[in-house]
């Protein structure tokens, strides 16, 4: 049921600021929202700005999470319909930038929803995400504050920094493979050129398993960097493939979908110590610290 009508007062269309939604009063008035009563928190996303030509990328949207799914709205003249999302069903979400632009994306068995936005916005959309992940990542796994057991070479300031980031107040880590960017030399017609292949670290914790990497939107990115997070209940699995001097990574999700992480196979042995462990846990349906405890004992 849709809320009662209101006479817009302003068009959100030219909001220039994203902005928490705490309640339905917070909604812009030309924005209705079905079933108010069942919004939990919400974030407004204002549209792109103008390019030269006076085009937008794309249009404002409002994120409402509901306890058990989360609603992506479209402002009324762009006549797209409601997507509901159960949280259950989402596979996994990402959000990442480059310099200025950044993006939230949504996985889904079916689908991946797309929600760029400008990073000079980042706190609003930092809170929201804080109370998404507290029902997203509800029912995680019991951990004590144990050392990490961690794989490869030590972080550098970049991933460092990404890692603390991202990790939640009280949230603890089980396990953690790094393998930093480097130079690889690729074929192109008769010459061999030198290029920057992106760096991957996944951190297994407490609640989730988070990959974080600065390969985005298909290719290295020096100034970028994207997190993606899956709920430790949603891990099925973790493999290592070896061809020649690349080697893969692989961490299996729910719905069968996957994290494919390139890397030279020199670092072969640090990811397939750690894809062992993630198998171990998963197999034993607990983190994979409490494995290594366990075989202490």
């Amino acid at each position: 049921m849709i809320s009662a009508a209101r006479q817009p007062a302003v068009d959100s269309r030219q909001y220039v600021f994203s902005y928490v939604i705490r309640s339905a009063e917070d909604v812009p008035a030309d924005f209705p929202i079905p079933e108010p009563e069942r919004l939990r928190t919400g974030l407004f996303l204002p549209r792109d700005g103008p390019d030269w030509f006076g085009r937008r990328a794309y249009p404002p949207r409002i994120l409402l999470l509901e306890g058990d799914a989360i609603l992506v709205l479209t402002h009324p003249r762009y006549n797209e319909p409601p997507l509901r999302l159960a949280l259950s069903g989402i596979v996994s979400y990402e959000i990442g930038h480059i310099f200025l632009i950044g993006w939230i994306r949504l996985v889904t068995a079916q689908s991946a929803i797309h929600l760029p936005y400008n990073t000079g916005l980042d706190r609003s959309v930092s809170e929201f995400l804080d109370s998404f992940l507290h029902e997203y990542l509800a029912d995680g796994l019991e951990w004590g504050n144990g050392a990490a057991v961690t794989f490869g070479p030590p972080l550098d300031i970049k991933f460092g920094n990404c890692l603390s980031a991202a990790l939640r107040p009280n949230e603890h880590l089980c396990a953690t493979w790094f393998s930093p960017p480097y130079q690889e030399l690729r074929r192109w017609g008769p010459f061999r050129v030198s290029t920057d292949a992106a760096g991957h670290l996944v951190a297994y914790t407490d609640r989730r398993v988070l990959w974080i990497t600065d390969h985005c939107n298909g290719r290295y990115e020096r100034y970028g960097s994207a997190v993606s997070t899956a709920p430790t209940r949603g891990v099925t699995g973790a493999q290592c493939d070896q061809d020649g001097d690349k080697s893969t990574l692989t961490i299996s999700l729910q719905f069968g979908a996957s994290w494919s992480l390139p890397f030279p196979s020199e670092r072969y042995a640090d990811a397939e110590s750690f894809a062992r462990e993630v198998e171990t846990a998963v197999s034993r349906g607990t983190s994979p610290r409490h494995q290594s405890e366990a075989a202490q004992i």
